[in-house]
């Protein structure tokens, strides 16, 4: 039996983008509850770009990190190194920074991160150079590497130059499955991205406003709903049109 959908009692405006409020219970947040993580599913997607689009923090520096070629198969197991390496990188900056991470597999079914932090890397060369030994070094040390090659080549640190360049990352990732898939063999994959706490994104205002006055503010917008299609629960890149 098909329901008849709740009424728009309002909007919430955040950085980019805007959540539509209906009636009759539903939620008023753009971040919907996380279950169990068995893929990386449309609905984690939205919530990461999301995230990313919204958030506050500025990132400012990539990090990547690579297994050997001997890397385990557990979930479990890599979440570990991951958050031994985040304990690491607090310590060595004097201070855990802000951080929005993702998960991906490669082709030969190795997991490897990529981590945004909103620490910039030193200008000077030599204190970079400094920086990405110390680096490699720490994770060569945490996943018990042993193979000269990957303290080499088994991280790498590079700036985000655009103001959004990190926003535009996440989104691209978000939205391309290339290396997403789980290896038959992997166990335990758990969650594909995560955040710190003060990256969530922070409501900018309320609005209470009917469907006609959603509408009307997408007049003119190339990907506004027909009229004979409900108007989307997040509103991507409109936050401008509601805050006049």
């Amino acid at each position: 039996m098909d329901y008849p959908i709740p009424p728009i009692q309002g909007v919430i405006l955040y950085r980019r983008d805007v959540v539509v409020v209906r009636s009759r219970g539903y939620r008023t947040s753009g971040v919907p509850p996380r279950g169990e993580v068995t893929e990386f599913s449309w609905d984690s997607r939205k919530r990461l770009a999301f995230v990313a689009c919204n958030t506050d923090v500025v990132f400012n520096t990539l990090i990547t990190l690579t297994y050997p070629a001997a890397f385990p198969s557990n979930g479990k197991t890599v979440k570990k190194h991951f958050h031994a390496f985040l304990e690491w990188l607090a310590r060595d900056l004097g201070g855990r920074p802000s951080y929005l991470w993702f998960l991906e597999f490669q082709k030969r079914g190795a997991p490897h991160y990529h981590i945004l932090i909103d620490w910039r890397l030193p200008k000077a060369r030599r204190s970079v150079t400094e920086f990405r030994f110390r680096l490699s070094s720490a994770w060569y040390r945490i996943v018990g590497s042993g193979d000269p090659k990957h303290l080499a080549a088994g991280t790498r640190s590079e700036s985000v130059r655009l103001r959004d360049g990190a926003a535009r990352y996440a989104v691209k990732y978000a939205t391309k499955m290339r290396q997403k898939v789980v290896p038959a063999d992997y166990r335990n994959v758990g969650r594909f991205w995560g955040c710190s706490r003060d990256v969530i994104p922070v409501p900018r205002k309320t609005l209470r406003c009917t469907e006609d006055d959603v509408r009307g503010a997408l007049e003119g917008w190339e990907f506004a709903p027909s009229p004979d299609r409900p108007v989307y629960k997040v509103l991507y890149g409109r936050a401008d049109a509601f805050d006049r």
